[in-house]
């Protein structure tokens, strides 16, 4: 027969005790919440390797140091995207932004705090010395001679691959463009003369192949983009004499603009739009004469001759002066031979009245003559009595207001005629 294990068959088990009722609950709560903890913290580590990449920057995925991916996609643009947790794999950025450097020392002559703000004739006249070797940089020119440069180079990172696996660092790259951009500029100013680069003439090709040479021959990933000359000068010891050159050539470039536009005006003002083709006309035939060459100058002669009368040189207009001289001879011309025609038709017709009887018609046109001198605007009557006179005669101021009148309206008349045959 079995024994009964129930609570009531034992009367002498002890109680169960409530505060460790309460702790065995409460342990069961803390391992529930610590599970679900533990839960989470592995998703967030599950998701701890997304991250973005920005529009100015790369990335690149390294799985225990090493790149992930083929060589053609191994760099990450700009998106976002889902990598393994550290540190299974690590995330590294690249910035490739174009970055400016500025030589601003290596070959310019040491300047204090106190000096920067001086103008050139004083540093002239502080820095009228010889150049220290250790702190002034220079430039020597292909001619031997010495200048002074400072320079603005721009960089960026273009193969983030290379430039992580041989460089690493933004200093580091920094520092060595600058080396190689040194080495460049050395070289292009090498090859020039002294004049030439105070003037900002420099083959920048030349350095910036030296430096990409150099850059790509480290594998550093680093490309130039830029090089600029921003400012040059002379030693300070010669700088008047440079100034002085420099000041002489731009007043003779200035004079040279300002003849070619004055040139241009008064060809334009002459002859138009057909002026230069003309005016090469003109030389040929004078270089013709000159050479002796009957042929060709009268060959010029006659262009010139028909470009004129027809106001057109190669179908090109002729305007200026040279038209409106040429309109109004051709207006007068006209005038001229109308005038003489009119006078030829008027004695052809009184020829045969003449030959009839010339006393007659000689006394008509004595007569009308004599009425168109007397019954003219301009003629003055004095009337006087018979006998022995003397007279003290004074122009009428009215018949002088009147003719300054017309001979005024005159002159405006043909003003407006010579402008309307322009």
């Amino acid at each position: 027969m079995t024994e009964s294990t129930s609570p009531a068959s034992r009367p002498f088990a002890s109680p169960v005790d409530p505060a460790q009722q309460s702790l065995a609950e409460a342990l069961k709560v803390s391992f529930a919440i610590l599970k679900l903890a533990m839960a989470a913290l592995l998703v967030a580590y599950a998701f701890s390797g997304t991250f973005s990449v920005g529009s100015n920057e790369v990335a690149l995925r390294l799985r225990f140091g090493d790149y992930v991916g083929d060589p053609g996609r191994r760099v990450l643009e700009r998106g976002t995207y889902l990598a393994a947790p550290f540190p299974i794999e690590e995330i590294v950025k690249v910035d490739t932004r174009p970055t400016t450097l500025t030589l601003d020392k290596e070959f310019w002559f040491e300047t204090t705090a106190d000096e920067s703000g001086m103008t050139r004739a004083q540093m002239q006249a502080r820095k009228a010395m010889p150049l220290h070797p250790l702190r002034d940089g220079s430039l020597i020119t292909g001619d031997s001679n010495i200048a002074h440069a400072k320079w603005t180079i721009t960089w960026r990172v273009a193969d983030p691959v290379a430039y992580l696996t041989n460089v690493g660092s933004r200093p580091l790259a920094t520092e060595l463009v600058r080396l190689v951009a040194q080495q460049g500029i050395v070289q292009a100013a090498a090859g020039i003369a002294a004049e030439e680069l105070l003037r900002g003439v420099v083959d920048r090709e030349l350095a910036m192949g030296t430096m990409q040479r150099r850059l790509d021959a480290m594998r550093s990933g680093l490309v130039v983009d830029q090089l600029a000359l921003d400012k040059v000068s002379a030693p300070m010891r010669v700088a008047a004499s440079f100034d002085a050159v420099t000041s002489a050539e731009s007043d003779r470039a200035g004079r040279i603009v300002a003849a070619q536009q004055d040139r241009s005006r008064i060809l334009g003002e002459t002859a138009g739009e057909a002026s230069t083709a003309l005016l090469g006309l003109i030389t040929a035939h004078e270089q013709a004469a000159e050479r002796g060459d009957a042929a060709a100058a009268a060959a010029a002669e006659a262009m010139i001759e028909k470009s004129l009368a027809d106001l057109a040189v190669d179908g090109i207009p002729v305007g200026g002066t040279v038209a409106r001289v040429i309109n109004a001879a051709t207006t007068y011309r006209s005038q001229i031979v109308e005038k003489v025609a009119g006078e030829a038709g008027a004695f052809e017709q009184l020829l045969p009245q003449y030959e009839k009887n010339p006393r007659l018609v000689l006394t008509k046109i004595w007569e009308d003559a004599r009425e168109q001198i007397l019954t003219g605007d301009d003629i003055e009557t004095f009337y006087m009595v018979p006998g022995q006179l003397e007279l003290q005669i004074n122009r009428d101021p009215n018949l002088m207001k009147e003719r300054q009148k017309e001979q005024l309206s005159t002159r405006k008349r043909e003003q407006k005629r010579f402008e309307q045959n322009r």
